[in-house]
């Protein structure tokens, strides 16, 4: 693993000394998220890093009501090892993740004490975050901005101008971010952020966990596919998430539909849980479709084996700004079938059209039928697709985006406030 190495410059003389420091990194997160914990752990690896990592709330460590999964759940793997941590004090534990809910007014006591050389807030529309902001730019400490929000999704006239104010407003505090793709970067830009202040990351995945999950690929995906019915030879497109409205997983049903109408053994297999379950299973049995399964909510031990009985991942949201199922399927090479309203789409992004992805307009249904059938007819477009999966799923591992993220730090302690 490369080493982050800041030197401070002093001058003896004529003798110029390089002295390595250790940087201090405060990182204000909700609450411990399945993605971000193993990323934290190798943050935590790194010799000139000392990182303390500040909850807002526990979700995710105790049975929480996850209103589009429609479940209360926790997460099945570890999310608090391997690093320091703290739960700021919340008046009341909240009910949803949002503005008014997720406010910890005592964070700056928190940083306080801890006294970061660097502090890493993820977005701007908790009210915590606003503190955060507050407090840095009193401290005169430099903050860097992580999200995954893109310039494509259009709003009405109010709610655009609505938000342009209120994201400046933000933006004026923050000093720097850390862009996961090529709309990120652009979203960084349009609120202000010079190109000089924008450092290359990405939404990490942990391919050692997802590959764990999946000793033998082969013996999974029979297993996977006794289990549930699904025909050894079907040609397995699947969906993965929230059965909710912004996602559309009605989509692949559709479309699975017409391409088995065509003869060709199409299965679509949905992996998730959430409030359009009885639309889709209402669907399928006034249409008697048998080449589609609803595993109901998949924890995260069990989402790999998922992937390693599938052959295609397909994303039909019209809402999404950069949906981490790309990254994780590709660890198991399965190309994308995208909607062109997600916002990973992007040649330095996750779904590259023509490389690892094929990109459909959202909602039209024969195009995301002809885009799978496509790809079960040509078998070495396929082949050629899975291989540029794989690839970029290697440069979203949580290893990468820690050198990533180290390297940030380093630059804008050097760079200082704005």
């Amino acid at each position: 693993m490369a080493r982050c190495v800041f030197l401070s410059r002093k001058f003896d003389g004529d003798r110029l000394q390089l002295d390595q420091m250790t940087l201090r990194l405060a990182i204000v997160v909700s609450h411990p998220i399945q993605h971000f914990s193993p990323w934290h752990r190798e943050v935590a690896k790194m010799p000139d890093i000392d990182l303390r990592v500040f909850f807002c709330c526990d979700w995710g460590t105790e049975n929480y009501f996850d209103y589009e999964f429609q479940s209360e759940f926790k997460w099945d793997i570890p999310l608090l090892e391997g690093y320091e941590y703290e739960f700021l004090p919340i008046r009341r534990r909240p009910v949803r993740l949002n503005y008014g809910q997720v406010n910890n007014p005592a964070v700056g006591k928190a940083l306080d004490g801890f006294d970061p050389d660097v502090v890493k807030i993820f977005g701007y529309s908790y009210r915590t975050n606003w503190h955060v902001a507050s407090w840095t730019k009193r401290h005169r400490k430099p903050l860097l901005l992580y999200s995954d929000s893109d310039v494509r999704k259009e709003l009405p006239g109010w709610k655009r101008l609505a938000k342009e104010g209120i994201v400046r407003r933000f933006y004026n505090s923050v000093d720097a971010a850390l862009f996961v793709g090529d709309n990120n970067r652009d979203y960084h830009r349009h609120y202000g952020l010079p190109l000089e202040r924008l450092f290359a990351g990405c939404l990490p995945i942990d391919q050692v966990q997802l590959r764990r999950a999946v000793p033998n690929r082969e013996l999974t995906r029979r297993r996977i596919r006794e289990e549930h019915g699904i025909p050894q030879d079907a040609f397995t497109v699947m969906f993965c998430g929230k059965y909710s409205p912004r996602k559309r997983p009605l989509d692949l049903v559709i479309a699975s539909q017409t391409a088995s109408k065509k003869g060709i053994p199409l299965w679509a297999l949905l992996v998730g849980e959430g409030s359009e379950r009885q639309k889709i299973e209402d669907y399928c049995r006034n249409n008697n479709l048998t080449n589609v399964t609803l595993t109901g909510f998949a924890n995260q031990s069990k989402v790999p084996e998922y992937y390693a009985a599938s052959d295609v991942l397909a994303v039909t949201s019209d809402d999404d700004p950069h949906p981490l199922v790309v990254s994780e399927a590709g660890t198991f090479g399965l190309p994308t079938i995208v909607s062109d309203r997600i916002g990973c789409i992007g040649i330095n992004d996750t779904a590259r059209p023509g490389a690892n992805a094929a990109v459909y307009p959202c909602g039209d249904h024969e195009r995301l039928s002809q885009t799978m059938e496509t790809l079960w007819r040509d078998r070495e477009l396929y082949l050629r697709m899975s291989e540029e999966a794989l690839k970029v799923s290697m440069s979203q591992d949580v290893g990468v985006a820690a050198n990533q993220l180290c390297d940030a730090v380093k630059s804008l302690h050097e760079m200082g406030p704005r």
